[in-house]
């Protein structure tokens, strides 16, 4: 009786995938105790959770939830120039999301650009009617009071 491969491929296929995922988060948990920075954190002074963060995201590069996360923690790191792109990056995947209109808005406001603001909340208005902070935000925006 022949023995052929796809039986052997059968059961390491699994196996070597395991191999690679332990591997993968082995080297991931020893960063992370090292306070090493991530490569995608180009050594600029982001926190250990936005780089963290973005490991995540370059893992499932389609989850929104991600990437409003890292969008805060962008903000708060100072990186508006990021946070926005990747608040820009969230609503291409889900554009009926409120909070990221109403986050965006609210960067677009602090930057003087009350237009485009009002226009954010306005979006979250449509998804999120009667929203309390979307509601601010074009309030806000129409009057030309940032704050």
């Amino acid at each position: 009786m022949a023995v052929t491969a796809r039986p052997a491929v059968a059961v390491l296929w699994p196996l070597v995938l395991l191999a690679l995922f332990v591997g993968t988060f082995r080297q991931t948990a020893s960063q992370d105790r090292a306070g090493d920075a991530s490569p995608a954190c180009e050594s600029d002074s982001l926190p250990r959770d936005a780089a963290r963060l973005e490991r995540w995201l370059a893992l499932d590069p389609g989850d929104v939830g991600i990437m409003t996360d890292l969008g805060a923690a962008y903000e708060s790191a100072g990186r508006a120039d990021r946070a926005e792109a990747m608040y820009r990056r969230a609503l291409a995947i889900d554009a009926r999301s409120g909070d990221l209109h109403v986050r965006l808005g609210r960067m677009l406001l602090a930057r003087g650009d009350r237009p485009a603001a009002r226009s954010e909340g306005e979006a979250a208005l449509r998804w999120q009617p009667g929203a309390a902070a979307a509601v601010d935000l074009v309030g806000r925006a129409t009057s030309g009071n940032p704050r």
